[in-house]
Formats: structure tokens, sequence, C-alpha cells
């Protein structure tokens, strides 16, 4: 064999020798590569729960602050409820009553005699007694126009004079 053919294949030789380190110092790159974009796939899937944790949060707090409020609500539809029961049963109360006593109470209904009414102003109190008792009371209070209202308050008058 001629001497330039052997210089040729041992460099050839050299150069695949050369080529085949190259090629598995890029397969260790290629897998630090890999092994790096796992591990910011994790860190990303970490950091994606972590907000999405935090925003839920975010939302059961505001629902929790929603439904506070809506329990304030429910109580004081409650006690209006509560309120205007007791109402009822006070005016029952006095309607039984005055039927036992033999008032016809069809004619003297305010319904009945609006003209006679029209200037008061009716209202019913009711208060629960420590006994659980309910205890009424009715009032029927003339209106007073504003003029009467402002005249006192106008002219230095108190309601009361002493």
């Amino acid at each position: 064999m001629p001497k330039k053919r052997k210089k040729k294949l041992a460099a050839t030789a050299a150069t695949a020798k050369d080529y085949e380190a190259i090629i598995t110092i890029q397969e260790n790159i290629i897998k630090a590569n890999a092994r790096t974009n796992n591990q910011n796939i994790k860190n990303f899937k970490i950091t994606y729960n972590y907000y999405t944790y935090m925003s839920l949060l975010r939302d059961i707090y505001a629902y929790q602050d929603e439904v506070k409020k809506l329990q304030q609500e429910l109580e004081l539809s409650y006690k209006d409820r509560n309120k205007a029961i007791r109402r009822y049963n006070a005016l029952h109360t006095l309607g039984q009553m005055a039927k036992d006593c033999g008032v016809d109470l069809t004619k003297k209904l305010p319904e009945n005699e609006k003209n006679k009414w029209k200037d008061f102003k009716f209202n019913i109190d009711t208060k629960v007694l420590e006994s659980g008792k309910t205890a009424f009371t009715a009032t029927a209070k003339k209106k007073v126009s504003q003029e009467r209202k402002d005249f006192a308050r106008l002219h230095n008058q108190s309601k009361k004079k002493s």
C-alpha cells in the first residue's frame, strides 16, 4: 500500500474517533438539557399550581364575605318575618277579645271608616317577655301636618311647657 493511502486511512480513523467523541459529548449535552427541561416543567407545574391555589383562595375568601352578607340579610329577614307574625297575632288576639266582648268589628274596621281614620297613624308594637309570652301595644296617633311640626321649631317653642 502506498504511503498516502495509509496516511489517509489513519487520518480518517482519527477523525472518526473525534466524531465519536463529539457525538458522545453531544449526547451528554442532550441528556443534560432533557434533565433541565424536565426540572423546568416540574417547576412550572409547581408555580402554576401555586398561583391556581392562590386564585382559589382569593375566590374562597370573596365567597365567604358574600356568605356572611347573605347570612346577615337572612337574619334581618327572619326578624322582619317574626315581627310581622307577632303583629298579626296581636291583631288576631285583639279581634278575638272584641268578638268575645260582643263587639262587631266588621262595621268598625278602618277600611269601612276611611274618613274617620284617615288622620290617624295606626301602629302595633310587640315585646317578647322573659317568660316567653308576647305583650302587644296598639296605638292610634293623630297625624301632625308638616306646618304644625315646624311651627314649634320656628317659634322656639318646646312641645311640653314646664
